[in-house]
């Protein structure tokens, strides 16, 4: 049980909840997951017998996981339960470096912070709790991943603000109030109702200041203008109409095909240091073992576009095969994270090689605005007429995103079944009747990378590589003679 002269009520309701299966729709800034490190802390102290066990947070956010953990270890000291002090761990596996934040307990559990990912549950055993979930990649894959612990006696606790209304998380509370998804407790407390419950009155007794009335509602002042542009998602638990989404969910789901394959390379920082030879080499067999394959199984021709990203943004290159003259089908995407500029040269150089020696390459449009730039012009002129170089506008977009939706309308278009891949589509918004990709990031720096609607860039570029380079242009719109040149 919680001390009620610490928590608010909904709080309390919050820890008291033995359910196996909770979630919790909030606003911003009303410490739930404050009160869910003082749970965490209470099961991690108790003995076994007595119901205790270990928790693991995953977060998108290496800050946010980072305090969590710290929170649990002030609480374990309010319990009066011996713990460690908080360890930061990198732990290599075979897909990146990960960096993890524990704590133990005298009782043999702990606690440990990580990034949300679903490889990161294998083979644990206790408590998940999955916070800020909206705005974690792979939601589907964690929550899959984090019910498998529920068979042993764990729990799972599901935290967030909305993301959207065709985010699945909103869409997991949709199937929970209907009936559809059964066993869940579902918690909802809007910034308001946090407010009447006490929630300032909360902070000023931390803080050690005496409440007043005008004081409270300066504070419910302020913080309604910092989310005044979205003041019913982040505080009245209302998700975003679909609407404000140019590529909608159900737009998206219309045009998934599980069979799309997807490749992933992830380099540490450390990566920039080795020497040219080895950091070509690992290139080099990221390329024959995970790229070349799959490319080398198609003989119809392959359209490309490529969003360029450094060690912020991922580079992500779009790949369709022309099924159809009026149809392109997603193959592989490939994501590079923090590949060094010679690289991601040579990695350029493989796969349009490797293309225009099995006379694959029907196109290519790369990203050149930037950092960018070099690598695609010097693809450019390594294959003339075949590969373009973008520099995206207003009216491109106005153009291409257009071009790209009216495919999927009609599933002319594919797309794969993966929700990060889909994530980067649901923040292309229209802006005066233009599909424009906001100033908007999502994913961990520190996990898999900011992402800034790579893939959405890339499926837009290899349509435009599809209807400006092909010898035998589809219909409606015109291409582009086969000679060098570059696209505004």
């Amino acid at each position: 049980m919680s001390d009620p002269g610490i928590f608010l009520p909904y709080q309390q309701d919050w820890i008291n909840d033995e359910s196996p299966l909770k979630i919790y729709e909030k606003g911003r800034r009303e410490g739930v997951s404050w009160a869910e490190a003082y749970n965490s802390a209470l099961c991690a102290a108790a003995a076994a017998d007595a119901g205790g066990m270990s928790s693991y947070y995953l977060s998108y956010n290496k800050t946010m996981t980072k305090q969590f953990i710290q929170d649990c270890a002030f609480f374990a000291k309010i319990l009066n339960s011996a713990v460690s002090e908080m360890q930061e761990i990198v732990i290599q596996n075979d897909k990146q470096d990960i960096t993890m934040y524990r704590i133990l307990f005298d009782s043999g559990f702990e606690i440990v912070g990580m990034p949300s990912d679903a490889y990161n549950l294998r083979s644990k055993q206790g408590r998940v709790i999955f916070d800020e979930a909206a705005f974690c990649d792979s939601f589907g894959e964690v929550l899959k991943a984090a019910k498998a612990l529920i068979i042993w006696g764990g729990q799972v606790s599901v935290i967030s603000t909305h993301n959207g209304e065709d985010n699945p998380f909103n869409l997991l509370i949709k199937d929970i109030r209907s009936g559809k998804e059964k066993g869940w407790s579902l918690h909802r407390t809007t910034f308001d109702e946090a407010i009447r419950q006490g929630l300032y009155k909360k902070i000023c007794a931390k803080k050690g200041e005496k409440w007043t009335k005008a004081k409270e509602e300066k504070f419910i002042a302020e913080i309604r203008e910092i989310y005044r542009d979205n003041i019913d998602e982040e505080l009245n638990c209302i998700p975003r109409q679909s609407g404000d989404r140019y590529f909608g969910r159900g737009l998206l789901d219309m045009c998934t095909q599980p069979a799309v394959e997807i490749r992933r390379l992830n380099c540490s920082d450390a990566f920039l240091y080795k020497s040219e030879e080895e950091k070509d080499r690992e290139i080099r067999r990221f390329f024959n073992i995970e790229v070349a394959p799959v490319l080398s199984s198609f003989e119809n021709s392959l359209f490309f576009g490529q969003d360029f990203g450094r060690s912020g943004d991922l580079t992500t290159y779009w790949i369709n095969e022309e099924v159809e003259k009026t149809s392109l089908a997603a193959r592989l995407i490939i994501e590079l994270h923090n590949v060094p500029f010679e690289q991601q040269q040579l990695f350029s150089d493989l796969l349009t090689g490797l293309l225009d020696s099995r006379h694959t390459l029907g196109g290519g449009a790369l990203d050149a605005r930037g950092n960018g730039q070099q690598i695609a012009e010097h693809a450019m002129l390594q294959h003339p007429g075949a590969v373009i170089c973008v520099m995206e506008s207003s009216a491109w977009y106005a153009k291409y995103g257009t071009d790209l939706h009216a495919l999927l309308e009609s599933t002319d278009f594919t797309i794969p079944d993966d929700d990060t891949v889909k994530g980067d589509f649901s923040i292309v918004t229209l802006k005066n009747g233009i599909p424009v990709i906001p100033p908007v990031r999502t994913g961990d720096r520190d996990g898999k990378g900011m992402r800034h609607g790579d893939a959405a860039s890339a499926a837009m570029l290899s349509v435009a590589a599809w209807r400006e380079c092909a010898a035998d242009p589809a219909p409606v719109f015109a291409s582009c003679e086969r000679k060098n040149y570059w696209k505004w």
